[in-house]
C-alpha cells in the first residue's frame, strides 16, 4: 500500500465530512443534528478510506466518482422514505459523494501526485 496516498485520502476525506457536514447541519431538526453530523463525517471519511486502499485499475476521475457513489449508498438510499427528505435529498446526497470522490482523486492523483502504485505482473518480474 502506497502510504502517502493512504493518509492523503483518508484526510482528504475527513475534510470532505467535516465541510459537507457543516454547510448541511443547519437543515437538520436538532434532535438528531449531533448524530447526523457524525454520520456524514464518518461517511465521508470512509469514502477516502476507501479511495486510499482501492487497487482497482481505472482512470482517477472515474474512480473517485464511482467510490464516491457507492460509499454514499448506505446514507442516501434511506432518506427515500423520510417523509422530510424524500428522493431530492438521497439524489443530492449521493450526488455529493460523488463530487467529494472526484474532489479527493483530484487532489490525491493530480494535485499531490500520489497516484496508486501499479503492481508488477508476475510474467513481468520474471522477464
Amino acid at each position: 500500500m502506497y502510504a502517502k496516498r493512504f493518509w492523503l485520502c483518508l484526510i482528504l476525506g475527513f475534510i470532505a465530512g467535516l465541510i459537507c457536514a457543516t454547510v448541511g447541519n443547519a437543515q437538520i431538526p436538532k434532535d438528531i443534528r449531533t448524530m447526523v453530523f457524525i454520520s456524514v463525517v464518518l461517511n465521508r471519511a470512509m469514502i477516502g478510506f476507501v479511495l486510499g486502499i482501492s487497487a482497482w485499475k481505472t482512470n482517477w476521475a472515474v474512480h473517485g466518482i464511482v467510490i464516491g457513489i457507492i460509499g454514499s449508498l448506505p446514507l442516501s438510499i434511506p432518506l427515500i422514505w423520510n417523509p422530510e427528505a424524500g428522493f431530492c435529498v438521497c439524489g443530492a446526497y449521493t450526488l455529493g459523494g460523488a463530487i467529494w470522490g472526484f474532489v479527493i482523486e483530484l487532489l490525491t492523483s493530480v494535485v499531490f501526485k500520489a497516484k496508486m502504485v501499479q503492481e508488477a505482473s508476475p510474467t513481468a518480474a520474471a522477464e
